[in-house]
């Protein structure tokens, strides 16, 4: 595995940092002791996002995880914060074992250039 070198929210906007709490806060009351972590990763965290750019978080649950499962759970909470913000936020659900096993090129980069949450 890649080493982790995961950056601090503290230069994102505030707007945007106040949105991000709020999910991982939401995130945090439905889950529990599954969410393991909550990575910001692409334009976001490079700091390179334009008006158009969706925001992308990798949600990492410890043990098994359905994506599709995740995604229709966590739905309703998504469309409500996307719509009072006009955003767009991407989910990327992983199990804790494969995002510390796996070494594919989309999980090298969110280590290196994620931003924990």
């Amino acid at each position: 595995m890649s080493e982790e070198v995961l950056k601090t929210k503290d230069f994102l906007p505030s707007k945007l940092n106040h949105l991000l709490s709020e999910f991982k806060q939401n995130l945090q009351d439905y889950y529990q002791n599954r969410l393991h972590r909550l990575v910001l990763f692409g334009s976001y965290a490079r700091q390179q996002a334009t008006t158009d750019s969706d925001i992308d978080v990798l949600i990492v649950l410890n043990g098994p995880v359905d994506a599709s499962t995740e995604i229709n759970q966590t739905g309703a909470l998504v469309a409500r914060l996307c719509l009072e913000n006009d955003v767009l936020i991407s989910r990327l659900f992983l199990s804790a074992a494969r995002y510390e096993e796996e070494n594919s090129p989309l999980l090298r980069n969110i280590r290196q250039e994620g931003v924990l949450l």
